[in-house]
């Protein structure tokens, strides 16, 4: 498949396409928040992915390694483009927490998403997968190009920071 995509063959990119997307789509709208905006973006990483197909180099890193790249990539320039545009208080108060209504897992999700933001991008990337993309230990290091260990390694580091988050907003007793 990926020595057809390189060749640009549209086959193998709807095939590509339809494998991906979900999961994409997916990390993306989870960084950005706006169901639209991730819409774009996730068909943006394909666009980026199509042109740039003859840069693709295998090695035994799976295209969705690849499209997460490109993906992590568009989104980060669009919050800073977003940012210089004046549009970072619209975001910000798009991305606040809902009010409380008194329901726990409103008010537990709010707290999470909260946590989460405190991560490094690194952690964050590694809770995605693993939690909300439902990748395995031995995908995500394949995605995030680093040795299991190292995955194993940052998932613990992550899961300790958003625990004394959650400690601290009296979900946990430590």
């Amino acid at each position: 498949m990926a020595r057809r995509a390189v060749r640009r063959d549209r086959d193998a990119w709807g095939e590509i396409f339809e494998a991906h997307y979900q999961s994409v789509y997916a990390f993306v709208r989870y960084r950005l928040q706006g169901a639209a905006e991730a819409e774009d973006i996730a068909a943006q990483v394909f666009e980026v992915a199509y042109r740039g197909a003859d840069r693709f180099d295998y090695r035994g890193v799976p295209i969705e390694g690849w499209l997460i790249g490109i993906a992590r990539n568009l989104a980060r320039d669009h919050l800073k483009k977003a940012g210089r545009r004046g549009y970072q208080e619209e975001i910000d108060e798009f991305n606040a927490p809902a009010e409380p209504d008194g329901t726990p897992a409103v008010d537990l999700r709010n707290d999470l998403e909260a946590a989460m933001h405190h991560l490094t991008e690194d952690q964050q990337t590694v809770l995605s997968l693993r939690f909300l993309l439902d990748r395995s230990v031995a995908e995500t290091a394949v995605l995030m190009q680093r040795s299991e260990d190292a995955v194993k390694n940052l998932q613990r580091r992550a899961l300790a920071a958003m625990q004394r988050a959650l400690v601290g907003s009296g979900y946990l007793d430590g």
